[in-house]
């Protein structure tokens, strides 16, 4: 008896067919476990990220208590009868404090002087003033601040224009 070739053919391409199911599964468990350790490291980066804010807002209000039991110890002293003089001073203490503490996380006060930049400053008020080119800062009406280019708060101000109005 003669063997049919095709048989062998067969045979080898059933072979071929069943190695590249099996890479395929392999594959496909690759890819399953791949997709699992990718959600467990977003997760992990997730679960740090937010430690690593919870830290830092800890850090900073425990800073901000600090300074709220400085407030609380002048106003028993003014309370005590304390020299009003004595609770300026403290108070001013408190504000040198506060400005440190801001200072050290970054946070600079924005300057109010010259011509007025609206990346930085806030009109709210205008006067006309022939003493000063029109667009100049004439007063500081509430301090500004900055945390490295990002402006935390803009600084308010009274802003000459010239004696038209314009």
């Amino acid at each position: 008896m003669n063997a049919d070739p095709h048989d062998g053919e067969a045979a080898a391409a059933g072979e071929r067919e069943a190695g590249l199911e099996a890479e395929v599964a392999s594959l496909n468990d690759q890819l399953l476990r791949l997709r699992a350790e990718m959600d467990n490291f977003r997760k992990r980066v997730n679960r740090t990220t937010e430690d690593l804010i919870q830290e830092a807002k800890s850090s900073l209000l425990r800073d901000i208590l600090s300074v709220a039991d400085d407030l609380d110890r002048t106003l028993a002293a003014l309370d005590a009868g304390s020299d009003p003089a004595s609770a300026r001073e403290g108070v001013q203490l408190m504000r040198t404090r506060l400005e440190a503490l801001l200072s050290a996380r970054g946070v600079r006060p924005i300057e109010a002087e010259g011509a007025f930049d609206p990346r930085w400053h806030e009109a709210v008020a205008t006067r006309p003033d022939a003493d000063v080119p029109a667009g100049t800062i004439t007063a500081e009406l509430q301090a500004g601040y900055r945390w490295g280019d990002d402006v935390l708060r803009a600084a308010r101000v009274e802003v000459a224009v010239s004696d038209d109005g314009m």
